[in-house]
């Protein structure tokens, strides 16, 4: 190979690399604002953020790739856990994680930061990642459909996405507040009741440590249904 062509192939080489690398970087920037739906980055939402590293978050939690393993990942955390949820975790910690492994310090979160926290969440949660963390991708194609076409959905899937994020089934989701079968053996409420339990907790349970649910009274009637089938189902097999 003589020098010439040698040179000819460093610098076709290079510039084709920086053309590639230009063009790429330029589609990423055209891409952004569809993807991360810049179009709802509103003032909340930039509180939001402002109180995820007020607060020191990342030190715990990941983010989009970022922050500590400690603490579960946050990315798609809206559809994992739910808005009252996500609000009396940060609030209460100690009385949300009283019976679990899990501890989370009382970090003095008022209600209006908590509030923005969630806004945030919801916005990062929208993000499209490429399906990113992948052990939450379940909860986010049940949260979608759960109102709108829950017919798609077979009632397990329902039941994990609304109340995966605290309780446990069959081994899948987050055991905070028991095994959905063990409590389906020690309700003594009826339908109805079990509905309204789940919508507003405390007017059933007055100072129970439950939040109100992100769901529709469709959707608690079908988890309802499904809780009462799984206590039935034990009776019959004694």
């Amino acid at each position: 190979m003589t020098g010439k062509t040698a040179r000819l192939i460093f610098w076709v080489g290079t510039l084709t690399s920086a053309a590639i690398f230009l063009w790429q970087t330029y589609d990423f920037h055209m891409q952004t604002p569809k993807f991360t739906h810049t179009d709802k980055l509103n003032e909340q939402v930039v509180a939001g953020k402002k109180v995820w590293h007020k607060y020191n978050c990342n030190d715990c939690h990941t983010i989009l790739g970022f922050g500590g393993y400690y603490a579960p990942d946050m990315t798609k955390a809206f559809y994992r856990l739910g808005e009252n949820n996500i609000a009396s975790i940060v609030q209460h910690p100690d009385v949300m994680y009283k019976n679990s492994f899990r501890k989370m310090p009382q970090l003095g979160v008022s209600e209006t930061e908590t509030r923005q926290l969630v806004s945030f969440l919801r916005w990062v949660g929208e993000i499209e990642n490429r399906k990113w963390p992948p052990q939450d991708e379940k909860f986010v194609e049940a949260y979608k459909l759960r109102e709108s076409q829950p017919q798609k959905l077979d009632k397990v899937h329902l039941v994990l996405q609304a109340c995966g994020g605290c309780h446990t089934f069959e081994n899948q989701g987050r055991n905070v507040g028991g095994d959905l079968t063990t409590i389906a053996n020690r309700i003594t409420y009826d339908r109805q009741t079990l509905i309204n339990y789940m919508i507003n907790p405390q007017s059933v349970r007055p100072g129970v440590t439950m939040p109100p649910q992100d769901v529709s009274p469709q959707t608690a009637g079908i988890i309802a249904d499904f809780l009462l089938s799984l206590k039935s189902n034990k009776e019959v097999s004694k």
